[in-house]
C-alpha cells in the first residue's frame, strides 16, 4: 500500500511539472481577441508618436515630406499616388498636416493631410509608398429652430444658433413668393433640418420643412424627394419653384417702373418706358430670371451693353445697363435660372448704376411685376397621397414657434 502511495504521488508531481509551462505560457500570451486601439484615421496606435502641425505659407507636400526625412524617390511616389484623390500643389495654409514617427527607430512612417473637415489623405512610408483616401463618419441629427426678425433674416438665423447658410437657403425657397429685401420686424421663421455632423462640427444641413410668416401671411416649403420629381413644395402639393424669379438682382429700390408716358431723364422728354428699373450698387451681379438662350449680347446707344433672353416661344427678357457680361455670356449660349449673365452698370442712357429689365410676352413688352406669370406644376396625383402624410408628420413641428420668443433652437 505504501509503494502504491508513492506511485501516486510520483504520478501526480510529474502531472504538474508538465502542466505548469501549459499554464504560465496561457497567461502571458495576449487574447486574440484584445482590442487593437486605432487613432481617428484608422492607423494603429501602437509604436506611432504623432506630431501636428497646420501647413504654413509657401509649404508644398515635398517640403513638408523632406523635412521629416523623406526621400526624393518617395516623395515623387507620393506625389504621383496622391494625384488622383487631389491638387497637391493647392494645399491650402493652415489645413492640419499629421506626422507620425517610429517610437523606436525614429523614422517617419505616415503622414496624414486633411483638406476638409470631413476627409483625409493617408501616406504610408513605411516600405513602398501607398496612399489612400479616407473620411470621417457622418451623423445626421435631426434639429429644428425658429426665430423673429428684428434687422434681418441673417442676423436673425445667426442668433438661433445656426448656420447662416441656412438664411441663403430660406431666401432661395422662399424666392417666388417673398421678397427678401422687404422683410419686416416681426416677421418670423421655423425649420426643421438634418444637421450632418462630423467630430462635433456642422458640416452641412438639409431642410426638410420651412415656414414663414410675412406681413401677417404664412408660406411653407416641404422638400419631398420621389422617384420622379423631387423639391419644395407647397402644403397643397404645388411646386414653390416658379418658371421665373421676381426680379434678376438683389436691388435697394425701384427707381422707374413700367410707364407708357414717362418723363426721360437723359432725354428730357416724355415716352414709354417699358421696363422696371431696380437701383443697385455697381458691379451686383444679375442673374437669368429663367431658363432660355441668349439671342442677343452687345452694345447700344440707348441700352448699353444689355443681353436679351430668349426663353420659349410665349416669354422673352432684356436687362439693360450693364457694366460688363458675366463670363461666356453671348448670342447661342443656354442658361439657366439664376446663372449669373453680368453686372449692374450705367452705360447708355441711363443716370445712376440700375438694371432695366424687360419682360416680352408673345412679342409685346408688357409689365414684369403685374404679370401673372405661369403657374409651377403640382405633384402627379399618384404621389400627392404620400406627400399629404409626410406634410401631415412635419407641419406640426413648424407651428410650434413662439411668438414671444426672439429665436430658439433644439
Amino acid at each position: 500500500m505504501w509503494n502504491n502511495l508513492k506511485r501516486f504521488s510520483l504520478c501526480f508531481a510529474l502531472l504538474a511539472v508538465f502542466q505548469l509551462p501549459i499554464n504560465l505560457e496561457t497567461e502571458t500570451i495576449p487574447s486574440a481577441s484584445a482590442e487593437v486601439k486605432r487613432n481617428q484615421f484608422d492607423l494603429i496606435e501602437a509604436g506611432l508618436i504623432e506630431h501636428t502641425s497646420n501647413v504654413k505659407r509657401g509649404e508644398s507636400l515635398g517640403s513638408i515630406m523632406a523635412d521629416w526625412g523623406i526621400s526624393q524617390e518617395k516623395i515623387h511616389l507620393a506625389s504621383e499616388k496622391a494625384a488622383s484623390f487631389i491638387d497637391l500643389q493647392k494645399i491650402r495654409r493652415g489645413d492640419p498636416f499629421y506626422t507620425y514617427t517610429d517610437s523606436i527607430q525614429g523614422t517617419t512612417s505616415f503622414m496624414v493631410y486633411q483638406p476638409s473637415v470631413e476627409n483625409f489623405l493617408v501616406f504610408d512610408l513605411r516600405d513602398s509608398v501607398l496612399v489612400h483616401e479616407g473620411a470621417f463618419p457622418v451623423s445626421k441629427i435631426s434639429r429644428t429652430a425658429s426665430g423673429i426678425i428684428e434687422s434681418s433674416l441673417y442676423q436673425a438665423v445667426a442668433d438661433a444658433g445656426i448656420s447662416p447658410d441656412l438664411a441663403m437657403e430660406l431666401s432661395e425657397i422662399f424666392a417666388w413668393q417673398i421678397s427678401f429685401f422687404h422683410l419686416q420686424p416681426k416677421d418670423d421663421f421655423s425649420i426643421v433640418f438634418e444637421d450632418h455632423i462630423v467630430n462635433g462640427q456642422s458640416i452641412a444641413t438639409e431642410i426638410n420643412g420651412a415656414r414663414m410668416r410675412h406681413k401677417g401671411k404664412e408660406f411653407f416649403a416641404f422638400y419631398f424627394p420621389s422617384d420622379s420629381v423631387s423639391g419644395f413644395y407647397d402644403e397643397t402639393g404645388r411646386a414653390l419653384k416658379r418658371p421665373f424669379l421676381r426680379t434678376p438682382i438683389e436691388y435697394k429700390r425701384i427707381s422707374s417702373g413700367y410707364s407708357l408716358n414717362r418723363f426721360h431723364p437723359v432725354q428730357k422728354r416724355y415716352k414709354p418706358h417699358l421696363g422696371t428699373d431696380f437701383a443697385a450698387p455697381a458691379g451686383t451681379p444679375i442673374v437669368a430670371t429663367a431658363n432660355g438662350t441668349v439671342t442677343h449680347a452687345g452694345y447700344t446707344r440707348g441700352n448699353g451693353n444689355y443681353v436679351k433672353i430668349r426663353h420659349n416661344d410665349t416669354y422673352n427678357t432684356g436687362y439693360l445697363h450693364m457694366s460688363k457680361f458675366a463670363k461666356g455670356i453671348r448670342p447661342g449660349v443656354r442658361v439657366q435660372q439664376g446663372q449669373l449673365i453680368g453686372y449692374v452698370g450705367s452705360t447708355g442712357l441711363a443716370t445712376g448704376p440700375h438694371v432695366c429689365y424687360r419682360f416680352w410676352k408673345n412679342g409685346r413688352q408688357v409689365d414684369a411685376m403685374k404679370m401673372k406669370m405661369p403657374p409651377s406644376q403640382p405633384l402627379p396625383a399618384t404621389i400627392l397621397p404620400q406627400f399629404m402624410q409626410f406634410v401631415t408628420e412635419l407641419q406640426p413641428q413648424l407651428n410650434l414657434v413662439n411668438a414671444a420668443t426672439s429665436a430658439v433652437v433644439h
